[in-house]
């Protein structure tokens, strides 16, 4: 009985294997008609298990060859953070990396990109939202439909994101900075730094004032305590979202189902119900206010009245898209947060340039009383942002591709036909990077890059502008019709929590006991080059260095 178990486990797994094989090959042959280098990558790059396992795996195989290239170099997730231009620089602007499951071709070339994001309105180069289909845990949203049910709910959502929201984004953001720095300024961070527990915390404190009305104030990882009874709606949320990779996967029935049997899954599926049933109540809330004409300005009555008033929405789409705003505006903007604090800790010259244009433009209001209306002029601000961004994005890639028929793509000189149910990769990290649109220094952290003055008389700060990125080669909240609704709710609050924090604070590498100034740095430094793709960019070990805030002279 046993023997033959274990043959037909055998024969299982051989049949996998040949079949992959089979597949890669038939893959191969069509990958070396379309003209271009081919890397071929034995695993496919969306297999769940590869992408949870892949580093570990990799620590044992060490530059097996495959290809033009190797396979520990391109075949584990986040390879496009630790590589940047380097593959595009030495192969093209122009990569496929042929799998057993699709063939996928990363483009680094500003023009060809934004051909790309320009064709999808025209039906070409789509967003595979099947990639995407476990964000449906709610309902139906933004981020799982094409075609004319995109269009339906691309209406609803772009007209939440207006500027009665981001007016509620600024005031909290900059109420939430103050709690923060006030808390990093005197909380015990000799055992291990809560930077990136805390931040979170920040962005979901922030989106929940913006989405749903509510209001906290802020609480370090320190103080951070679970009722033992009902999960409140932050700590509903925030289990939900720092469990996210399980709860895709397996979703709310499933992870209902094995908390049975998996005592440690109770807590989270218990946090998925409970999410759910106040999702419920505060539509059934403004559902009451937008029939009386009494709903605020945050997202949820916005898309509220799209239900009610318009009948655009069902129940369900309202709470998946809910849901999106949070998975996809809480982790990103919370990365961006920590990459940004570790960044201005080792760049004590940037805070400084910083914080002159936040003195100059306040001139001595009180910081919870700053009016939205100066945003505009935060350009500096604003400028530390985008350059974390063109580094740092927790986002590496915008993935398009084909369906069921093929598409012609220029790329600089050279004309291919991109065949049917192929990958389209827009490699942000490289198009970010590469010295031919940010010159030789393209790799070195430098918001200074983003401003230009105005000629005249004047302070400097009067004079001072955004410029646009060199050739378009810059777009970490993609273009086009995929662009990220939330792109301006993000700067809003990033700009307004700076000048909530960097005032009247720097910030600067905590030093251990009889460390000198400079081994603190390169502690610091190593904790932000240890970064890696998880469910998003991110630093892997950012406890490692603590940071040390202080009164600014």
């Amino acid at each position: 009985m046993f023997i033959s178990i274990f043959a037909t486990l055998v024969l299982l797994v051989f049949l996998v294997l040949l079949s992959s094989a089979w597949s890669l090959v038939r893959n191969y042959l069509i990958a070396r008609k379309i003209g271009v280098p081919v890397i071929i990558i034995p695993i496919s790059s969306d297999n769940p298990i590869w992408m949870l396992t892949a580093r570990h795996v990799l620590r044992l195989l060490k530059y097996v060859p495959f290809g033009s290239g190797s396979f520990s170099r391109f075949s584990y997730p986040g390879w496009q953070f630790d590589d940047r231009y380097r593959a595009h620089q030495e192969l093209g602007d122009v990569v496929l990396f042929t799998t057993p499951g699709l063939n996928w071709i990363y483009l680094c070339n500003a023009d060809a990109i934004h051909d790309v994001i320009r064709r999808e309105r025209q039906g070409e180069f789509i967003r595979p939202t099947k990639m995407l289909a476990a964000l449906n845990v709610f309902g139906p949203n933004l981020s799982t439909l094409n075609g004319a049910d995109w269009q339906r709910h691309r209406k609803c959502t772009a007209a939440s994101f207006n500027e009665r929201t981001n007016t509620l984004v600024w005031s909290e953001s900059l109420r939430q900075g103050q709690q923060v720095v006030q808390y990093w300024e005197n909380v015990d961070t000799s055992k291990t730094s809560t930077l990136a527990q805390d931040t979170r915390t920040l962005t979901l404190d922030v989106m929940a004032h913006a989405a749903f009305g509510k209001s906290f104030d802020f609480y370090g990882a320190q103080d951070k305590k679970i009722s033992s009874g009902p999960l409140s709606y932050r700590d509903a949320l925030a289990i939900i979202l720092e469990n996210a990779i399980l709860v895709l996967a397996l979703g709310p029935d499933a992870l209902q189902w094995l908390s049975s049997f998996f005592p440690a899954l109770r807590l989270v599926s218990d946090a998925v119900s409970q999410f759910k049933k106040y999702m419920t109540d505060m539509f059934e809330e403004n559902t009451q206010m937008a029939q009386e004409k009494e709903a605020q300005g945050n997202l949820m009555t916005s898309l509220v009245r799209a239900s009610v008033d318009d009948n655009l929405l069902s129940r369900e789409e309202v709470m998946g898209n809910m849901f999106v705003y949070n998975f996809a505006g809480h982790d990103t903007t919370a990365h961006a947060f920590a990459f940004t604090f570790m960044l201005l800790a080792l760049n004590p010259a940037v805070q400084d340039w910083m914080a002159e244009e936040i003195t100059y433009i306040l001139e001595g209001e009180p910081t919870s009383e700053v009016n939205y209306s100066l945003y505009p002029r935060f350009v500096r601000t604003l400028a530390v942002l985008l350059e974390t961004l063109r580094l740092y994005n927790p986002l590496l890639s915008i993935v398009k591709g084909t369906e069921n028929q093929p598409a012609r793509l220029t790329i600089g000189t050279q004309n291919i036909v991109v065949p049917p149910h192929t990958r389209l990769i827009l490699n942000l990290q490289a198009l970010q990077t590469h010295p031919r649109y940010w010159g030789n220094d393209g790799l070195e952290w430098k918001p200074s890059r983003w401003i230009q003055a105005k000629p005249g008389d004047g302070s400097l700060h009067d004079r001072e502008y955004i410029i646009t990125s060199a050739h378009d080669a810059y777009i970490p909240f993609s273009e086009g019709n995929r662009s990220c609704p939330g792109k301006k709710f993000a700067q809003v609050e990033h700009v307004a929590v700076m000048i909530a924090m960097f005032r009247d604070h720097c910030v600067a590498p905590k030093r251990r006991d009889g460390e000198s100034e400079m081994a603190a740095r390169g502690r610091a430094l190593a904790t932000l080059e240890d970064t890696g793709m998880v469910l998003l960019l991110q630093m892997l070990n950012p406890e490692k260095t603590a940071l040390k805030w202080t009164k600014r002279r």
